[in-house]
């Protein structure tokens, strides 16, 4: 096989390695995070220099910054922590970010094997804690094997003259190879890869300490597009987020540039390997970029804020907690998940007052029902994607009651929107004030308004006492649909015009029964889950 189409291949097998070993890393750790971690993050987080630490450490042992900014995001949805405060562990999160060149840096490739195969044996035969470092340990066995395979891949080229004319060619215009660095780390979304192979280009004598500097920088800046692009389609304070770490990490990157002939003399000055120079000129840019912004971090929220709004509204439907970054991290997820199903509950019970009779139009909120159907299915499929460690039995508990709950959310998403929703709009419920009278309608559908809505805020409160009285309005609901259908009695038999009024009384009694199931299962509460 011809050697540049062999070093090429390791090349590329190699990036991928790395770049999924780092995902493995992340995906571990998150995992590891159960409830008594969160509740000690949370409070970690309660002040400025400890988020910044927090951010530092989680980026540090997850191998990337990703975990770190969306704990933070997940705790600004859940009223945890400030969005000022986010932005702090973000800031720190681009520090702690330089471990993984620190260790890639390390010149220990070659034991990945050794690692990988302990790692593994943790893995398979450890138990929680063992488990889960072995988990990690593995992820990173991963990135260091990657690594093994990019110098396999470099060996060869550093001795074909084409590839170092290249290199030379490349290191005469120092611009466009930060502006390259720049777009390879928004194409390849992963800072540490672009990173990875300057450290091994570095190392093997292909790229001189001149190439450096323009690399980090670039690869900082470009770290900024990854976040950019997620926020501006996720939702609200994703996208505030986005705005904010591409605006920090720009701005950042540019006040460095004036400083640039300086910064070129002090590293060819500076003694140390090629590979620790990377390291050194990587954690300083992010420290000078967080001293630049610390002090000023409420005025990046209010510019975030500001716009993001001019950026326009979100969808009714659109889910303003859910995150699939925190996936990986189920403590959260649930968390979010409960939040985002109290808003859901919010929409279902103003769609109730619609169409049970409160003299608004029933078409006067066109886009209530769809947004109903729409976030319900949303919350459902992310309530699966949910995975829960098995030997976490709290929560596994807390699992258990929000699934359930949403499992009735969803259920009532359907009868609003389906069949009752259609019997509505066609005025079925006028027609059945007029043959039961107004007074028994209306005795019904507050009896049914009162018993879903407290239903619902058993569920959102937390509260046994609420999912009690929910009963109660039960009992009292069965009472009242009984002597309805018996006063209609074999009228309805015999008069084809009142069958959509038995399916009406039919779909306001499914709803009022499912809405008690969610009071059964009062499903929002932090104290379970944290």
């Amino acid at each position: 096989m011809n050697i540049p189409i062999f070093s090429l291949i390791n090349l590329l097998g190699g990036l991928a390695v790395f770049l999924y070993g780092v995902e493995e890393t992340t995906a571990a750790f998150g995992a590891s995070f159960g409830t008594k971690s969160k509740d000690l993050l949370v409070k970690f987080t309660r002040k400025k220099f400890q988020a910044f630490i927090f951010g530092v450490l989680l980026a540090a042992v997850a191998q990337g910054s990703t975990v770190a900014t969306s704990f933070a995001i997940g705790f600004v949805d859940v009223g945890m922590l400030s969005f000022a405060g986010s932005l702090i562990v973000m800031m720190g999160a681009s520090v702690g970010g330089a471990f993984v060149t620190f260790i890639i840096s390390l010149d220990i490739a070659a034991w990945s094997p050794l690692i990988f195969a302990a790692s593994l044996l943790m893995v398979r035969f450890g138990r929680r804690t063992v488990y889960r470092a072995g988990a990690v340990l593995q992820g990173i066995s991963l990135i260091l094997l990657g690594m093994y395979i990019l110098k396999l891949g470099i060996g060869p080229l550093v001795s074909d003259p084409r590839f170092a004319a290249l290199a030379e060619g490349a290191e005469k215009n120092l611009f466009l190879l930060g502006m390259g660095a720049f777009f390879a780390t928004a194409v390849i979304q992963s800072a540490p890869t672009v990173l990875a192979l300057t450290v091994t280009l570095a190392v093997s004598g292909v790229l001189t300490e001149a190439a450096i500097l323009p690399i980090v920088l670039g690869a900082h800046a470009g770290s900024s597009v990854t976040v950019l692009i997620a926020g501006l389609s996720g939702r609200q304070n994703a996208r505030k987020l986005g705005i904010s770490t591409f605006v920090y990490k720009v701005i950042g990157s540019l006040a460095i540039i004036p400083f640039f002939p300086w910064l070129q003399e002090f590293i060819a000055g500076a003694g140390g390997r090629a590979a620790s120079k990377i390291v050194l000129v990587q954690v300083g840019i992010t420290l000078v970029n967080a001293l630049m912004f610390y002090f000023l971090v409420e005025q990046l929220a209010w510019l975030s804020s500001l716009l993001s709004d001019k950026m326009g509204k979100e969808r009714l439907s659109a889910p303003v907690y859910l995150d699939d970054e925190v996936l990986e991290i189920p403590s959260l997820s649930i968390l979010l998940l409960s939040k985002e199903m109290i808003r859901l509950a919010n929409f279902i019970e103003m769609y109730c007052q619609i169409l049970l009779g409160t003299g608004q139009e029933i078409r006067s909120f066109p886009e209530l029902p769809g947004a109903i159907r729409d976030l319900s299915e949303i919350c459902e499929e992310y309530m699966y994607g949910i995975h829960i460690p098995a030997d976490d039995d709290l929560l596994r508990e807390s699992y258990s009651t929000v699934s359930y709950s949403m499992v009735s959310f969803r259920q009532m998403a359907k009868i609003l929107t389906g069949e009752l929703r259609l019997l509505a709009e066609a005025g079925v419920a006028e027609q059945l004030a007029k043959e039961v009278g107004d007074e028994m309608w209306e005795e019904l559908s507050r009896t049914a308004l009162t018993h879903i809505r407290i239903s619902l805020r058993a569920f959102a409160l937390a509260d046994a006492d609420f999912a009690g009285f929910a009963g109660r309005y039960e009992r009292e609901y069965e009472q009242l649909d009984r002597r309805i259908r018996l006063r209609l009695g074999a009228d309805a038999l015999n008069r084809r015009e009142l069958a959509p009024l038995l399916d009406f009384l039919t779909q306001m009694f499914l709803l009022v029964k499912t809405s008690l199931d969610v009071a059964r299962r009062e499903g929002y509460s932090e104290s379970s889950i944290v």
